[in-house]
């Protein structure tokens, strides 16, 4: 049996010029979200997905088509590093997004002014454009919002069969799960049409043939999914990963007036936010246009108005009914299928108000152009919050961490947030393969949503071994590891702190205090003194991590930051190590010492080279 025998071809009836206007939306686009998009390496969920799309690992719930033609975009698209490519990806999704909308709505309201201003609100939404400039599924998910009712709509219209929507509909839940919330619109909309002929042998065997081959792909998260790199997937964790056990933790209830209150609150201005009021009010009489049967002009006449209000009505409700619910700090992105779908009901109103005009040319060019100056508005609110075009913290950061002479097979410990880059750089770079990571719960909020805890007793073990051990955060800064500051000394190395196993006082450490008595003051007279230093060890070889501590003191209160400039030097002058710092690598800022306060003053480092006579040089102190 042939069972795509039945799929019917069908040409949209696009003028030359209404390709060109589509084709134009997309390269302005793409060409904003390539302008504002990160320009490499992130952190995070970010620095996962970069890492993932470059070696086909497993992220979160699986996301297969996403990160395989990811993967295929990174080979087609050699431009600058493979973070750079998988941050592109996200704003071509981006891009294709605008464009779709436009072919969609310029096919049902035959109003090619109406189908651009509604593709360049779009375009300009903030949360849409977030999600273009980082590596993330939404902006395909995005297009693929657009193009699952439209396929659906051309079916009803007689243009194509069944058997394409679905398939589609079946491919969009390989990027992301939250497309099953299109089930109840579907469910209407194919039971409305064809009734129980949906359900003779034939006909449901090929729908189901056409949904179900598409969702083959999830097993790439069993064939990627022993790796090591992002979330490892086994069968046991089918239910959790794939079907979706694992949103069940974020999900809240509460009584109707909290109901109320996330609508009230969160999904109307999310939405108002997005496209303006202006958008809003054309939405509004858009749903009593399609209610009233009072469809545009040019609206295709296969097409019953109320059926498509509520296809729509449905999508965008059992979206917004599930964010409603979904409690996470970054919702807002969930909400995208809402919004898409609500655009197009303003689009509609659009439509509707350009009829009620046409008697009026000059009314109906002032109407277009108020709505091309609230696109232009968004444009300007959104440009400083999406631009990442200069978040290069994190590349800078991490490259930093890696100039650093770590020893072999040392330990990096944070939460798994942190660590992204540093898993970036061993599998994408090939850098410091050696150094194992350690990803631990640093909030005890997450205590129970992770199969590892903050593990603070493995650490405390793997030091007192004499394993070198670094951190991504200060243990004061978590609520699970404060106990390590309690019982060991730390000190930055580049970005990250390093876990000495000796007490907190300077005699723990066995070594002998070298008395100095040197003043340092900047130019205004503050000064602060030097009272004298110790090293661990106390005579370093050639790669040691060298632990030097100094005592400081402030004859009088100090009204300001010093940085400290330490370098050390060998005997023919050439410089080994240099650390510019407030003292205790900026935990004991100088504004906050007490008169004749002794404060110590922690500096690690590693010796290069062993130093001749440990001379030690301290510069002018330098005003923060």
């Amino acid at each position: 049996m042939k069972i795509f025998s039945r799929i019917k071809t069908y040409h949209l009836p696009l003028t030359t010029y209404d390709t060109l206007l589509a084709l134009a939306l997309f390269l302005a686009s793409l060409a904003l979200y390539a302008r504002t998009a990160a320009p490499g390496l992130l952190d995070g969920d970010e620095g996962e997905f970069q890492t993932n799309i470059a070696r086909l690992g497993v992220s979160h719930t699986g996301y297969p088509l996403f990160f395989l033609l990811g993967k295929l975009f990174t080979i087609l698209v050699p431009i600058g590093t493979m973070a750079t490519r998988a941050n592109l990806f996200a704003a071509f999704w981006g891009a294709m997004s605008v464009a779709a909308i436009f072919v969609f709505l310029k096919f049902f309201t035959g109003n090619r002014w109406v189908a651009l201003v509604s593709a360049l609100l779009l375009a300009a939404s903030r949360v849409e454009w977030s999600q273009a400039i980082i590596p993330r599924p939404y902006t395909l998910n995005a297009f693929f919002v657009v193009i699952i009712p439209f396929l659906f709509f051309l079916w009803r219209a007689g243009k194509i069969d069944l058997l394409v929507p679905v398939f589609a509909f079946g491919l969009s839940l390989t990027n992301h799960r939250t497309m099953i919330w299109f089930v109840p619109a579907i469910a209407f909309y194919v039971l409305r049409f064809e009734g129980l002929a949906i359900f003779h042998p034939r006909r449901l065997i090929s729908l189901a043939f056409a949904f179900l081959a598409p969702l083959i792909l999830y097993g790439y998260v069993f064939w990627r999914g022993e790796s090591d790199v992002g979330v490892e997937f086994h069968l046991k964790d089918f239910g959790e990963m794939i079907l979706g056990g694992n949103a069940g933790r974020w999900m809240k209830y509460g009584p109707l007036d909290w109901i109320t209150s996330r609508v009230t609150d969160l999904y109307v201005p999310l939405l108002i936010e997005q496209f303006t009021p202006l958008a809003i009010i054309t939405g509004l009489i858009g749903i009593a246009a399609l209610a009233l049967n009072r469809a545009p002009r040019y609206f295709p006449r296969d097409l019953p108005a109320r059926e498509t209000l509520l296809f729509i009505a449905l999508a965008n409700l059992a979206n917004s009914a599930f964010c409603v619910f979904f409690f996470t700090i970054d919702v807002e992105k969930f909400f995208i299928p809402s919004y898409i779908t609500f655009l197009f009901l303003a689009a509609m109103g659009l439509a509707v108000i350009w009829d009620w005009l046409a008697r009026y040319r000059a009314s109906q060019i002032a109407f277009i152009a108020i709505f091309l100056a609230a696109t232009g508005f968004l444009l300007q609110q959104n440009y400083a919050r999406n631009d990442w075009s200069r978040r290069t913290e994190i590349a800078t950061l991490w490259q930093e961490n890696l100039a650093q002479p770590l020893e072999q097979n040392a330990l990096i410990v944070g939460p798994w947030e942190a660590l992204t880059p540093l898993e970036y750089a061993q599998y994408v770079d090939g850098a410091r393969r050696d150094l194992e990571r350690w990803k631990v719960i640093t909030q005890k909020l997450y205590l129970d949503l992770a199969a590892y805890d903050s593990r603070q007793a493995d650490i405390e073990r793997a030091v007192r071994a004499g394993r070198p051990v670094y951190l991504t955060f200060h243990p004061s800064e978590t609520e699970t590891l404060g106990a390590l500051a309690d019982e060991f000394r730390l000190t930055r190395v580049g970005e990250l702190w390093r876990v000495v196993n000796c007490g907190l006082q300077i005699a723990d450490c066995g070594s002998p205090i070298k008395d100095v008595r040197a003043m340092f003051s900047d130019q205004e007279g503050r000064a602060i003194e030097l009272l004298g230093y110790a090293l661990t060890p106390a005579n370093p070889r050639a790669g040691d991590f060298v632990l030097l501590t100094l005592l400081w003191r402030a004859p009088q209160p100090v009204n300001a930051r010093f940085t400290i400039s330490f370098r050390l030097i060998d005997a023919q002058n050439n410089k080994l190590v240099q650390r510019d710092a407030e003292p205790a690598s900026g935990l004991r800022p100088t504004i906050g010492w007490a008169p004749e306060e002794i404060v110590q003053d922690d500096v690690g480092f590693f010796a290069l080279e062993t130093p001749r006579g440990n001379v030690f040089t301290l510069g002018e102190l330098m005003v923060k």
